[in-house]
């Protein structure tokens, strides 16, 4: 009985290993890590998708290959800052 006959397919929901030549491994993680760098744009609107709490999966694991938690990181205090200082100034504003 040759091997192909003896797998199985796999379950739903399940990936399956492929078996992929060395070559094309090495292309796929060096076009992943190309992918990596996200920039300053699009570092922003996920930071702010997330401080309203509606992020799509297939956004989150997109953001999830491409960011650098580092910028998220200060992406977040940043526009958690300018939101605070924002909302003083329209209240000494409105007050005033």
């Amino acid at each position: 009985m040759n091997r192909a006959a003896q797998t199985q397919p796999a379950a739903p929901g399940m990936q399956v290993a492929s078996e992929q030549p060395p070559s094309l491994a090495v292309e796929l993680q060096v076009e992943a890590a190309a992918a990596r760098e996200a920039g300053l744009f699009e570092t922003a609107r996920a930071v702010l998708w997330s401080f309203f709490g509606v992020r799509g999966r297939r956004a989150h694991e997109r953001d999830a290959v491409r960011l650098n938690p580092l910028y998220v990181i200060l992406m977040g205090i940043a526009l958690a800052a300018g939101f605070v200082v924002g909302l003083v100034t329209l209240v000494r504003f409105i007050v005033s």
